[in-house]
């Protein structure tokens, strides 16, 4: 399963957002409100617990430059969450979030709607993010 957020035009530039996804400590202010805990394990991993799925361990990396991937840790429930972040100006940027997953036809047909609303609702907590540019 793959789904694709686009955020055409945040306004912080692309040094503050990278600076923000590149500390784990800083996804608790975008997944808070979607998750019923949120959990530091280390420097590159935290835990979530979404809905009624079991709780989840992400692993934190930067993928490149301007890319972010947090991958989770579980045989059973295997997924990435790519952010890409592209400057488009001194004070705005455009962000791509895609999730994508290895999951059973059961498990996708369950899964899609409640990702995809915990998808949108993350893209809102970071298009509406004040940074200090």
């Amino acid at each position: 399963m793959k789904i694709i957020k686009e955020l055409k035009n945040i306004n912080c530039n692309n040094n503050s957002l990278t600076n923000f996804f590149s500390d784990i400590k800083n996804y608790k202010e975008i997944f808070s409100e979607e998750t019923s805990s949120f959990e530091i394990i280390n420097e590159y991993t935290f835990e979530i617990k979404i809905g009624s799925f079991p709780k989840i361990s992400l692993t934190h990396s930067k993928y490149s430059k301007n890319s972010f991937l947090l991958k989770s840790n579980s045989n059973n429930f295997e997924f990435e969450i790519l952010i890409n972040l592209s400057e488009i100006g001194i004070n705005s940027t455009r962000c791509q979030i895609i999730f994508n997953s290895n999951f059973s036809m059961m498990i996708e047909m369950m899964a899609k709607k409640p990702l995809e609303n915990f998808l949108t609702n993350i893209a809102k907590k970071i298009e509406n993010l004040v940074l200090k540019n």
